[in-house]
């Protein structure tokens, strides 16, 4: 995992390496405990910064990977919160002519992120807020209502 990072943040080594690295890593995320190791190699943090990297298929192959890592993971939705994770995301998933592969990605780690962790949710709703959303506290165990957010960020991103 932290060989894959290095490659990633390397300027060393061309994209299409980058991404096959982002992949290789992505596949050891889908493991649970694996995704919970991102915290022990303290590789969040580099790992967040991709997803304001200058190239799009980084900062789409970033939040995969985050959504990978959080996906009914309590620890490691945990940590994405204290990382400041959460903002990052929603500015991702609602930027203006940011491609919509990449708008769609952070989406997916977004409801992540959010489902059945309130402190997650909370913090999406409160950034959303931000942008003009509805300022409603939202049950993040009432998939429904999380599902209504996550469609309405969808359909923005197709527009």
């Amino acid at each position: 995992m932290k060989d894959s990072m290095a490659a990633i943040h390397s300027a060393d080594v061309p994209l299409d390496q980058k991404l096959i690295a982002f992949d290789n890593f992505e596949q050891l995320i889908e493991s649970l405990d694996n995704a919970n190791n991102i915290s022990a190699l303290s590789l969040w943090t580099p790992l967040l910064d991709c997803l304001a990297h200058e190239e799009a298929e980084i900062r789409r192959m970033a939040a995969w990977c985050v959504g990978t890592a959080v996906q009914n993971n309590a620890p490691s939705q945990e940590r994405l919160l204290a990382m400041g994770g959460v903002p990052s995301l929603v500015a991702l998933a609602t930027k203006e002519g940011e491609q919509e592969v990449v708008r769609r990605k952070a989406i997916y780690a977004l409801s992540s992120a959010v489902r059945n962790y309130q402190p997650a949710m909370d913090a999406c709703t409160a950034e959303l807020a931000k942008q003009g959303g509805s300022p409603d506290k939202v049950d993040a165990d009432n998939m429904d209502a999380v599902d209504v957010i996550m469609e309405d960020l969808k359909a923005k991103a197709k527009a």
